[in-house]
């Protein structure tokens, strides 16, 4: 009996970390923090965004998309979050942020560099608003330390500190 228990408290904890291992690198891989005002009061400092990643082809005038700052040949690595204001004749996208007191003009120039596949990282899809401020309540590296004694507490106490099954006659446990 204690070997199944054991067994099952194993195949937990590998599930258990596996389940966490892929929703870091899915939160990592689909979601961007807003930084900044230039987006207000569409999006706030600390919200975050989940994106869909797909062709420039698929972005519409209006959409709010992810990207690394546009070079002429390139890209930097620089993140931007700002809404599609028009569509060049070469497909190229033409951004700006939604706050006018910090935007008051298109983030790229008449002529380009424009936004082009190389630099879309994806479309925004969905708001959560506020959530990383959750995380700004504690000082760093606090956060961090909360959240992995959480984890380790969930971990141990699904290992050793299970529920014990009551006895039954004959000082057996039941099965």
């Amino acid at each position: 009996m204690k070997l199944e228990a054991r067994v099952r408290s194993a195949a937990y904890l590998g599930s258990l970390i596996l389940v966490l291992v892929v929703f870091a690198v899915l939160l990592f891989v689909f979601t961007r923090r807003v930084d900044g005002v230039s987006m207000r009061p569409t999006l706030e400092a600390g919200d975050m965004v989940i994106l869909q990643f797909g062709s420039i082809g698929e972005v519409q005038k209006g959409d709010i998309i992810v990207f690394n700052d546009p070079t002429f040949g390139g890209c930097q690595d620089f993140t931007i979050i700002h809404r599609v204001v028009q569509v060049a004749s070469d497909g190229g996208l033409t951004t700006q942020g939604d706050n006018r007191a910090t935007n008051p003009v298109p983030d790229e120039p008449v002529g380009g560099p424009y936004v082009h596949q190389q630099c879309l990282v994806g479309k925004v899809v969905f708001v959560i608003p506020y959530l990383e401020r959750l995380a700004d309540l504690l000082p760093y590296p606090t956060n961090y330390v909360l959240a992995a004694l959480i984890i380790l507490f969930v971990i141990f106490s699904e290992m050793g500190g299970g529920k014990k099954e009551p006895p039954t006659k004959g000082g057996e446990t039941a099965a």
